[in-house]
């Protein structure tokens, strides 16, 4: 039986393998060339950090286990500000840790993809709190993306680097305890070569106090480009492959299923022998993108 390590780091392009959601996003981070990966670990999102640490060194990234979840953000924000792809993971209340950097940083925006996977814990199966990582990403006008299943969590990966990078901003990739610890088959893609070759990758940072320095002057020019960002993230996420309408066009009621919320609506409808309903798959909880959504309700009575 292969290694989660092995799994991990296998270069064969379309094989299948059946890794945890959270070992799945540590996939999806290798194959969109991750160089930087700082995290303090907490239940449910360890498994993540576990097995950076166990690839890391043969895939030449670099990788921390930082002392809180604040230095773990501000190490891989740093890198991001070098041009780096970088990511931290921490639970839910980790995020409570890193607020300050977090909420005080979004204006900076970054340079390389930046990537901040927290794991919530609904029902606390192994926390103090069931608080939503999708509030705080309101309150901070940074998008979110939340997958379903192991496979889409490894592609929404991937997906979180390229938004960040296109729109030079932060991007949640959330999941929780159930999806995090699912089982489930995950089909491989391409390793970029520095990935494959084990080759360490070095940012620049190019000093600018005017974007750097996080004083009331620079704030305030940057909150209404934050709100221009978001909005313009929103218009993209409309056409994002992580969202889509299923079910009856002539149907009457719809419901909107975010994450793994999406898989239990499927099982409960299958079970229920209910087919008259549509379904708006919704990988991106916030912003929510609008056009797809009116396009969703048009004909609607009623939305769950």
């Amino acid at each position: 039986m292969a290694k989660v390590t092995d799994m991990v780091l296998m270069d064969k392009p379309g094989e299948k393998v059946l890794l945890l959601g959270n070992q799945a996003i540590a996939r999806g981070a290798l194959e969109a060339n991750v160089a930087v990966y700082a995290a303090y670990p907490g239940t449910p999102s360890s498994e993540l950090t576990d097995t950076m640490a166990m690839v890391a060194e043969n895939a030449g990234v670099y990788m921390e286990y930082s002392t809180n979840e604040k230095i773990a953000f501000e190490t891989a924000l740093a890198a991001a500000w070098s041009g780096l792809r970088a990511m931290t993971g921490m639970k839910h209340v980790g995020l409570n840790v890193a607020a300050d950097s977090f909420l005080s940083s979004v204006g900076m925006g970054v340079e390389g993809g930046f990537v901040i996977m927290v794991a919530d814990d609904p029902s606390m199966w192994s926390s103090q709190s069931e608080q939503d990582t999708r509030v705080y990403a309101k309150f901070a006008n940074v998008p979110v993306l939340e997958p379903n299943d192991p496979h889409e969590a490894k592609e929404m990966t991937k997906y979180a680097f390229e938004l960040s990078e296109k729109f030079k901003h932060f991007v949640i990739l959330r999941t929780t305890t159930r999806s995090s610890h699912a089982r489930g088959d995950v089909e491989l893609g391409e390793l970029p070569d520095e990935i494959k070759q084990g080759k360490r990758k070095f940012g620049k940072f190019k000093k600018d106090p005017s974007r750097f320095v996080d004083v009331p002057a620079n704030a305030r020019r940057f909150h209404p480009a934050i709100l221009e960002k978001i909005e313009k993230i929103r218009e993209e996420l409309n056409n994002c492959p992580f969202n889509w309408i299923e079910g009856k066009e002539d149907a009457k009621v719809g419901i909107i299923a975010p994450g793994l919320a999406y898989a239990y609506v499927k099982e409960a409808l299958a079970w229920l022998g209910v087919e008259n309903v549509k379904v708006l798959k919704l990988g991106t909880p916030f912003p929510v993108p609008y056009k797809l959504l009116e396009r969703f309700m048009d004909g609607l009575e009623r939305v769950l």
